[in-house]
């Protein structure tokens, strides 16, 4: 039985080791994404304003060997939406690659809620901050960048 046992790990370490080339990318990748997220969180917010709910979102996707990547986050706010995003345009916040203000910022708000405005001159709001950049994937391979 223990024979059997030190066969099959053998027959498993290639496959193992495989799972680790094609993880790890990922992961370090991962990781540069996240610490750019608590850069953002970290960052002042505008007066008035508070993190949503939900923690911000990250997703990756690539074209060509590209890494393409977009962070979503929601704010409470009682400013216009404009001044928001103007906040956050403004703001240098290091990207993965280690460069400030390397993204490109968008604002979404859901005018169609019940007791939403009909104009950005509203009070109390919830706007969505959408940044979009690129980072270098430095030779890793990231599977998500093809």
């Amino acid at each position: 039985m223990a024979r059997r046992s030190g066969c099959l790990a053998l027959l498993l370490v290639p496959l193992l080791l495989l799972a680790a080339r094609v993880m790890v990318p990922v992961w370090i990748n991962d990781q540069r994404l996240a610490r750019m997220v608590d850069r953002i969180r970290e960052y002042p917010l505008p007066p008035g304003t508070g993190f949503g709910y939900f923690d911000p979102q990250v997703e990756v996707s690539g074209d060509s060997g590209d890494c393409l990547y977009t962070i979503r986050f929601e704010l409470f706010t009682e400013r216009r939406v404009q001044e928001v995003l103007d906040h956050y345009r403004q703001a240098k916040i290091e990207d993965p690659d280690g460069d400030l203000g390397d993204y490109e910022v968008a604002a979404f708000t859901l005018f169609d809620e019940p007791g939403a405005p009909v104009d950005d001159t509203s009070g109390t709001s919830s706007v969505i901050i959408h940044l979009d950049g690129m980072y270098d994937d430095d030779g890793w391979a990231d599977r998500r960048c093809d």
